[in-house]
Parts: structure tokens; sequence; C-alpha cells
């Protein structure tokens, strides 16, 4: 678990906001002790509306949204253009969750985001994080395979998907960019990217202590306190550990647990040190380390097995598996990051520095039997060194930009993959390497051409080697023991050069109303297939976006409707092929994919908020000639298809929540009552969508009481319709279908206390 504490840069503001060039508020510069995140809150009321709560400086970063007396909903600060604005003010569709929304929907990890974001998938591919938004996403994972909806923690990209299964503690933010970011954020956020921002620390000495009990013995706790050091000086720390004693299911085999967390800690630490005026560093530390056997494959329910076919269709045993290998995902991760800030007159300098190590290996049956046939044994190892560079305008104006450059150098590893092939005779150990450096420059613009009209051009240049290097394959010979020849895989490079590009034109109609048009192109870097050495490199995968939105505060600032639509082409995208034992990359020709996604916010009253969201998306291969095709009885070995007219695999035809919080003073404290309903109309893990994880219904539920003394009580419920969801499936090429699922019903008890 990571101990996270996100700044939230929310306030109240009502339906009139003070405008400048192109209908944008400035925002101020901050004072000694506050960031420029901190300080935008304070800029975001509106002058003349009364009755409205705001937080400003240090000590409030980061709490949560302050609900308004009488001017509806509180503005929102983002970070999707690099630069700190106005939700309702960027011309991109971004969802924005708060602290305070994460709680009431049931968010603790990065894979519970979906049901805060409908257009978004997250799932836990054998301890990978993959994901998919809009329909664009990737179900490959190896060392240096990447995802094409990035990651950022307070800057930072993660490029290690073995690295990146957060849970998420005292978060109050957290930005889901939606269409491609090529221009300010890369090569690898072709479908968008996830952006979370850890707490400030504050001036005055706050702390905030949870724990929970819940059901399959599973306890849980965080803690974190913030305070100065000196005057300009301030520090914070955060923990967080979970630990489940009864796992999902039992493994019939040996009678242990299957489907439990055994440990999941984190610690946090950020130092923020203002010397002067204008000047701040940001320095920060985290470790974690995780262990579990949720990854518990077995042959899915009713579909024959190709290692075993006389034994017909496997029974549905649940949760349970019977399986001769006992699962594991035992992973660590570590990094630090240090940030320059600098006002430079009028701009604004920044650079930031950060290098992350991890180390995760996965035992699993391969055949997801009962018989010793073939099981899977793997380390990989992972490090990234990246550095930033930006100067940007000051705020106001008819004209702003930015420029930026950055520089990425990573190596992963595999030491070893080991694949014990029992029926064959044989046991194969691979040790390989892929290493990645990237080197890029950017700019972004915008200019207000006509009255409240602005036209926003950007660009970035990236040019990436990825060189595949070191690569030993040894086969020994189990009945013989003894070693065939060691083969030795020739190193490898490829360069790949890609100019990727933004325009947008906006047009603010009236303060409560903003639209926009815009074409992006994104870009996905190629590479090798780590654990295939001397395999052909893939190619990388392109994609063109073409969107409109509108962005709406309405009825006196009670209503927030945002509204975008879109369609992409999508070239050479890159899907899984299951290879031996190892998942590898192919590249799956041309797609195309369009639809609309909206996201509402209503304050009904003081009392009571509503919140949701839609996504209606046709995400479709247009030509896929090469395609692995399976039987859905399983059994019969994959052969090579069509996959045109398919749905992309992770893609949900139709999404959607409703999110409700009420909250009352009673008594000595507040109550609060939250819920929020979950659909998707199902989605297909694989391109030959054969294997289909049907329609579902989550619901999650929340009560809890708040003393006035920062005693606060209360119980939860997630997926409280006990759906059995598919996290993650894959087919081996002798046509057996093998996976795991998701969290089944948990609920539990929380007791905490803040100060």
């Amino acid at each position: 678990m990571l101990a996270l504490g996100v700044s939230l840069m929310s306030v109240a503001a009502g339906s009139a906001q003070a405008q400048t060039a192109g209908g944008k508020a400035p925002l101020p510069d901050p004072a000694p002790g506050q960031s420029s995140a901190d300080i935008s809150a304070a800029a975001a009321t509106p002058p003349g509306v009364e009755g409205t709560s705001t937080t400003t400086g240090p000590a409030a970063a980061g709490s949560p949204a302050t609900p308004v007396q009488s001017g509806g909903l509180e503005d929102i600060v983002v970070t999707a253009q690099r630069r700190s604005e106005r939700l309702q003010d960027v011309p991109i569709a971004v969802t924005a969750i708060t602290a305070s929304q994460l709680s009431r929907v049931g968010v603790s990890d990065v894979i519970d985001l979906k049901v805060a974001v409908p257009t978004l998938n997250v799932v836990n591919s054998a301890g990978y994080l993959n994901s998919s938004l809009r329909g664009i996403g990737s179900n490959g994972i190896g060392a240096g395979i990447e995802n094409p909806i990035a990651l950022y923690i307070d800057g930072v990209y993660y490029a290690a998907p073995a690295a990146s299964l957060l849970s998420l503690n005292n978060v109050s933010q957290i930005e889901v960019l939606k269409g491609p970011q090529g221009t300010l954020f890369g090569r690898n956020a072709t479908g968008g990217l996830i952006q979370i921002t850890t707490k400030e620390p504050s001036a005055k000495n706050t702390a905030n202590f949870n724990f929970s009990y819940a059901n399959y013995d599973t306890y849980s706790g965080n803690a974190y306190v913030s305070g100065a050091v000196t005057d300009n000086l301030f520090m914070d720390l955060a923990f967080a550990g979970t630990f489940q004693r009864d796992g999902w299911g039992t493994n019939r085999f040996n009678g242990k647990d299957v489907y439990k967390v055994d440990h999941d800690v984190a610690g946090r630490a950020k130092m923020i040190f203002e010397p002067v005026g204008g000047t701040k560093f940001t320095l920060i530390g985290d470790y974690s380390d995780h262990r579990d056997s949720v990854a518990a494959y077995r042959v899915f329910r009713n579909t024959v097995s190709g290692f075993t076919p006389a034994l017909g269709p496997v029974p549905d045993i649940g949760y349970d598996t019977d399986t001769d290998v006992q699962p594991l995902t035992d992973t660590w991760a570590a990094g630090g990051s240090l940030r320059w800030d600098q006002d430079i007159g009028s701009l604004s300098f920044m650079s930031l520095t950060a290098y992350r190590g991890s180390r995760a290996q996965f035992k699993f049956d391969y055949d997801g039997s009962n018989r010793a046939i073939q099981s899977i044994d793997e380390i990989q190892r992972d490090r990234q060194f990246s550095q930033e560079l930006q100067l940007s305008s000051g705020s106001g104006g008819r004209f702003s930009w930015l420029l930026g450059g950055f520089y990425f150098n990573a190596r992963a590893e595999l030491d070893p993959f080991i694949l014990t092939a029992n029926d064959l005779g044989a046991r194969v150990t691979i040790n390989n390497a892929q290493r990645t450096k990237s080197i890029a420059g950017y700019a972004q613009a915008t200019y207000e051409i006509f009255d409240k009209t602005n036209l926003t051009l950007g660009g970035r240049y990236t040019s990436e080697k990825r060189e595949a290097y070191d690569g030993t394959t040894d086969v020994f010979v189990i009945p013989l023991g003894i070693s065939a020849p060691t083969a030795i895989a020739p190193d490898r490079d490829r360069t790949f050069n890609k100019f990727t590009y933004r325009v947008s034109l906006d047009h603010r109609f009236s303060d409560e109303v903003l639209t926009y048009a815009s074409y992006n192109r994104g870009f996905k870097s190629g590479g090798f297939n780590t654990s295939a050495p001397g395999s052909d490199p893939f190619r990388p995968e392109t994609l063109d976006a073409y969107e409109v939105g509108i962005k709406t505060d309405l009825f006196g600032n009670d209503v927030r409707l945002n509204v975008a639509g879109f369609y992409y082409d999508y070239n050479d995208v890159q899907v899984q092929l299951l290879n031996q034992g190892a998942i590898t990359i192919i590249n799956g020709a041309k797609a195309r994919d369009y639809g609309i996604d909206a996201d509402l916010n209503w304050q009904v009253s003081q009392e009571l908020r509503l919140s949701g969201g839609l996504g209606w998306i046709s995400p479709k291969f247009r030509s896929f000639p090469n395609c692995p095709i399976s039987t859905a009885t399983g059994g019969t070995a994959s052969g090579l298809g069509s996959c045109a007219g398919n749905q992309l695999p992770l893609a949900s035809k139709f999404t959607g929540n409703v999110g409700a919080d009420y909250s009352v003073d009673i008594g000595p404290g507040k109550l609060g009552i939250n819920s929020n309903f979950y659909y998707n109309s199902g989605f297909y893990p694989e391109s030959d969508n054969v294997i289909r994880q049907s329609s579902y219904i989550l619901l999650n539920a929340g009560i809890n009481y708040t003393l006035e003394s920062g005693l606060s009580f209360g119980v939860f419920g997630k997926n409280l319709s006990d759906e059995r969801i598919i996290n993650f499936e894959t087919t081996i090429p002798n046509g057996t279908h093998t996976g795991f699922y998701q969290a089944p019903r948990t609920y539990g008890v929380t007791i905490g206390y803040k100060y």
C-alpha cells in the first residue's frame, strides 16, 4: 500500500468568476510557506459571492473541499496543462476526484478508480497494472512493457506496471485526463493518464489516524502527521498497512488460502524548503512492500484445459483453486524525487529529478490444474531515472506559453524467468534485459485570437532508443538431468522518433459555458519482448484523436455538467500474445473508436450532493489479420485469423455511475451517508472476443459519524452485490483459458481521529 496524501486544490465558487483575457482568472503568487497550488484555492473565490467558504494556506492544503453555504459547488484547480488552472477553464476532458469523492464512492486503491471514472477500466493483470480509458488500453504485461494510460505521482512518471498497483491513503485529488496527452506528458499517454498529487506539508501541526477491520479478518491502518520544522521548512510523514488473515478462497490442492494479502505496507515522507520568496524545494521519498496470493490462476469455469482435454469441462468452484503451485506476488518499490520551483520575474522555472527502483516476483501454475504439468517462477527488476526542466509564462494576458525538456533512462530485466514444463521434460531459464533511453522537447502556447476565444498549439519531439542485450536462454532436460547448450541472444537496438502535437480552439460564451474542439496525436513507443530473446521488435502505436466538448456551471453553480464527444483513429495497436509461458506484444493493425462521456455534479442542498458519469463508446478493430483466435469451450489449439470488427480488449461499450452523499448535524457531531452505483456492460479480456465478462453492477456504501473533537466511527461495504468479475484472463496456445477474479463482497468498520 502506498501511503499518499494529495494536495486538494479546491474552493467554493459561485457562477460569476473574475475574468481576464481569454476568460481565465489569473492565480496570485504564493506567500512564504504556500505552494502555487495551495494559494490558487483562494483565487477561485469570486468577488461578490457571500457565504462562500474557502480554504487557503498550507494548513488547509489537501483538506477535503468545503461545501459552500450558498454559492453552489466548490471550484477545483487542476494541472492538466502543466500549470494550475480551474477545471472549467481547461479545454480537455478531465475528471477530477477529490478526497471526499474518493471516500464516498469507496475508492481505496488504483483498481477502484473505475467506479468514479466510468470510461476507465483498471485491472490487476497477474501483479501488473493494466488499464483502458475510453476503450484505449493494454492487456500486455512483462519487463519493459508500459501502459498506454500513463501514471504520474507528484509529476513523476511510473514506468513499471509491476510496481504501480497502488493503494491510496489520504488522497484528496486525482486527475484522469482523457484522450492522448502526448504533447505535455509524452510518449506513453496514448489514451490518457492518471495524475496523483500528494499533500503539501502544512505550517500548522496536523495529524490523521484511521483503523479499520473488515471481513476475511482484514486489518488496515494509516497515519499522517504534518507540521513546520522551522519558519521556512515543512515536513510530513505517512504510513499505511493492510494485513489479511483469511483468503477469499482456498487452494484445494494444499489447503492454503488464496486471494489473500499477506501484507501491504508503505511509508512516505515529503519535505518542503522555502529559503526565500519565489524559491521552493520539494524532497519526497517513499517505500512500499507487498505480498499476496491474489493472482490465483485456474482454468476458467466450464471450459476444457488443453493440457488435460480428456477430463472435460472444469467445474465452477468460485474463488477456490486446485493447483499444485501456490500463487505468489511479492514486490517492493522505492523512490525519491527533488523538485525545484523558481520564480524568475514574471516567469516560472521548474526542475524535477527522480529515481525509482522495484523488484517483483511472480509464481503461478501455468496449466491451472492440480497436476505438475507447467509452472512459472519469474523475478522482474526495474529501475528508472528521469529529469524534466520547464519554463512557463505568468498567468493573465492574451498570450501564455510553456517550454520543457524531458530525459528518461530505464532498465527492465528478467532475473530470471523460469518455465518448468514437466510434460515436455524441460526447464527453460531466461535472463534478459531491455534498456530505454528517451529524450524529448516540448512546447505549448495559447493565444486569445478573439474576445474570449483561445487558440492552443503544442508539439513534442521524442527520440527513444530501445536496447535488448545480455539475453541468455538455458534449457535443462529434466529426464537426463543435463543442460543443453546455452543460447545467447545478440544485442540489438532500435530507435523510434516521433513528433506529436495538439491543436485546440476554445470559446467562453459566458461565465457558465465553455466549449472547445481539439485534435491530438498520441504515441506509444515500440520495443522488444524481453521474455522472448531474439524475437522481432514490436512497432510503435499512434492515435489521432478528434474531440469536441462543453463545460457548464448551471443554476447558480449548483450543477456542473461536462460533456465530450470523440473519434479516434488507432494504428499499429499493441496487443498481447501468449508465447511459451510469457506474454509478449504484437501489433494489431488498425482500430477505430468513437463515443461520448459526461461528468455531472449537483449540489441539491447544503446536506445532499449527487454525482455521476457515463460513457458510451464503440471501440473496434478495423483490421487485424494475424490475430490469435481460440474457441469458447477451450481445449483446442489457437489459430491465426482475422479479428476485424472485434471489440478492443478491456473496453466496455457502456459504463455509468451515480453517487449520493448526505451529511447532517446530529447532536455533537455530523452524520454522513454515502453510496455509489456503478454499471458496466461487460468487456472482453482478449482481442478474439471469445471469453467475455458479462455486464455487472457494483454497489458501494458507507455511514460515518464524526464528533467535533475529531473522533469518527463508520461502517462500509464494497461490491455489496457480490459480483464475481474477471480481473485477468489469458489463453494459452493449446486453448486453455486461465485467469482470476476481482474482490467479492467486503465490509467492515472504521475508527479515526483527526486534529
